[in-house]
């Protein structure tokens, strides 16, 4: 199983935004941003069998940003990618979801907690995804804690970059 792991994009500044941080949409630069780095994320990623986001909008709407370029019809929406959630909320999701590939858009430091429990069984953090960046992790044998591989890491600069553009 391949676990791809998605950071949002840029959304508005946390401190200038007066709404609930729930509704904390991404800056017209962050979509410009992250629909290149999702066509250069198909270029190295072409498969997503299933595409699940964070229920915050920022997420929701770089998830969506994904869904076009993959020209996937659905968007699952899954609370544990919420950040104050436990990264064994992913593991729980993965058990109960089998799929050969399976990509998430969510939130650090969350995101990075869950890479580290999946590949080391500790929710220490040592993979830091920028806004719009990428890791993907794989399971070969089963999916537990602390099995899984990292076969890279990478910014959204490097992203666009495969896409043919900065």
């Amino acid at each position: 199983m391949k676990v791809l792991l998605i950071r949002h994009a840029v959304a508005e500044d946390r401190a200038g935004y007066k709404g609930d941080d729930a509704i904390r949409p991404l800056t017209p630069e962050g979509r410009r941003k992250m629909r290149k780095a999702a066509a250069g994320l198909r270029k190295i990623f072409p498969d997503i069998g299933v595409l699940v986001s964070s229920p915050l909008l920022r997420a929701a709407q770089t998830a969506a940003i994904v869904a076009k370029e993959y020209h996937l019809a659905e968007t699952l929406e899954f609370a544990g990618l919420c950040p104050e959630k436990p990264p064994s909320e992913l593991l729980r999701w993965l058990k109960r979801h089998p799929a050969d590939a399976a990509a998430f858009v969510g939130h650090e430091p969350h995101l990075s907690h869950a890479a580290g429990y999946l590949l080391t069984g500790a929710g220490r953090s040592f993979i830091e995804l920028k806004k719009g960046g990428a890791c993907l992790l794989e399971f070969q044998e089963g999916v537990e804690a602390g099995r899984a591989v990292l076969r890279w890491s990478l910014a959204p600069s490097q992203l666009r970059r495969l896409a043919g553009g900065g």
